[in-house]
């Protein structure tokens, strides 16, 4: 199949030696994702406009800090923060008033009521981060494309063969692809392709961390490590994503 544009990040990630090129995908989303939020997208209306409704989550706040760019952070931050204060502050009457308010646990206009309002303001809040939601755009996008590539192009088929599987993290994303991506057919041959690499790849990740934990042991001090000296962090990125920068 000749590559296209929307397939090069795809066969990339597949190239390089990695223990998910999905992970591979999205930490270079991410990084170039913070990236721009302190940089091209500071000049851009629009997308200030939405960056201060919406926020970062923890892990992006972190990320962005690092960064170094403290003058682009304060903006970004003097503006959502004021976002931030507009949204509460559309509960201060309430607030102010709960003190003589007439007790009742399911008015609205009920000390409880106004409570769970802002509680329920406060998890959006939480929840909101643009940064995610790119991220989660963009790799439903990927999901879709390796599957295509996987029913279009043997050569990619034997890079995935050939690859370490993903995390299982990607796995349910691939997996929630499959219905808008593969006709039924298709679909039943990459699951059970699928499944079977990832059930040999876990598998291995088993003997890895169990010869880890093998080496404490003073029996097994001249065991050679093999491949499982950095058994811990691979098993754990394996589970839930990665989570180390590289």
């Amino acid at each position: 199949m000749k590559e296209q544009i929307y397939t090069i990040p795809v066969n990339e990630a597949y190239e390089a030696d990695c223990d998910c090129p999905m992970c591979f995908l999205e930490r270079r989303l991410e990084r170039e994702a913070v990236e721009y939020e302190m940089g091209a997208a500071m000049m851009e209306a629009d997308h200030r406009e939405e960056s201060n409704k919406k926020g970062f989550c923890g892990r992006h706040f972190e990320m962005i800090f690092d960064k170094g760019n403290k003058l682009s952070l304060a903006l970004v931050l003097d503006t959502h923060l004021e976002e931030l204060r507009k949204r509460l502050g559309e509960f201060s009457a309430s607030a102010a008033a709960a003190e003589k308010a007439k007790s009742g646990i399911f008015k609205k206009s009920s000390p409880l009521g106004t409570a769970a309002a802002i509680s329920a303001s406060l998890d959006n809040t939480h929840k909101s981060c643009i940064i995610c939601e790119k991220l989660e755009y963009t790799m439903n996008r990927y999901a879709d494309v390796l599957l295509y590539m996987w029913s279009k192009d043997e050569n990619f088929r034997n890079k995935f063969n050939n690859s370490k599987g993903v995390c299982l993290k990607h796995m349910k994303l691939i997996l929630d692809n499959i219905p808008k991506s593969l006709n039924n057919k298709d679909a039943g041959t990459f699951l059970s392709v699928f499944f079977a690499k990832q059930e040999t790849e876990l598998k291995k990740l088993q003997e890895d961390i169990h010869k880890f934990t093998l080496k404490f042991d003073y029996r097994f001090k001249d065991m050679d490590w093999g491949t499982a000296y950095d058994a811990p962090i691979r098993t754990i990125e394996k589970i839930a994503g990665y989570i180390t920068e590289e």
